[in-house]
């Protein structure tokens, strides 16, 4: 999105830019928000079928997943900016300080511990009403998910070995996810 931004300013003169900019960022967040919708609608309709979930079980998962979501994507967030000042932070042009890169691993570490809560929490809800099999599918299908988009946003930041900075700041497996 910013490099779509950033292409646009600079392709035009500086009052159209902002005009057709404008519009353009208008028509790019309604169309991702109905890209969005329809995933949701998409996905809602595969764990219908794969988890053999009830309306009320569809809609109490729902729910359930729109409580979360905020601090699903501020953990998200927080990773992603821990990823990039650790890149920074080891360039090869650089001197690490140990300080700043300590700093950044109890960040890593504090985000994961967070990660790990809201899992227990979110199984605390899913037992109100799924089955133990129906939240191991789901847990297996959220990993699933997660590492598809992981895919996808490694595709896009750069050559492999700049992706994710060290190994250690890898986003682990959740527990009860399947495959490495």
């Amino acid at each position: 999105m910013q490099r779509i931004l950033v292409g646009l300013m600079c392709a035009v003169t500086a009052a159209t830019a902002e005009a057709q900019a404008g519009a353009r960022l208008r028509d790019d967040s309604t169309s991702r928000g109905r890209l969005e919708e329809r995933f949701r609608e998409r996905l809602a309709m595969v764990m219908r079928e794969r988890l053999s979930l009830t309306d009320e079980q569809l809609s109490r998962l729902a729910d359930v997943n729109r409580r979360l979501e905020g601090e699903r994507r501020t953990l998200l967030r927080e990773e992603l900016d821990i990823r990039r000042e650790m890149r920074r932070a080891l360039r090869p042009d650089t001197t690490p300080s140990d300080a700043a890169v300590d700093a950044l691993l109890d960040r890593s570490l504090r985000v994961e511990r967070r990660r790990l809560e809201l899992f227990e929490q979110e199984q605390r809800e899913l037992r109100q009403f799924l089955s133990p099999v129906q939240r191991a599918k789901y847990v297996g299908m959220q990993e699933q998910l997660r590492r598809q988009m992981d895919e996808m946003r490694d595709r896009r930041s750069g050559p492999p070995g700049e992706r994710l900075g060290p190994p250690g700041l890898r986003r682990p497996r959740r527990p009860g996810g399947d495959g490495p």
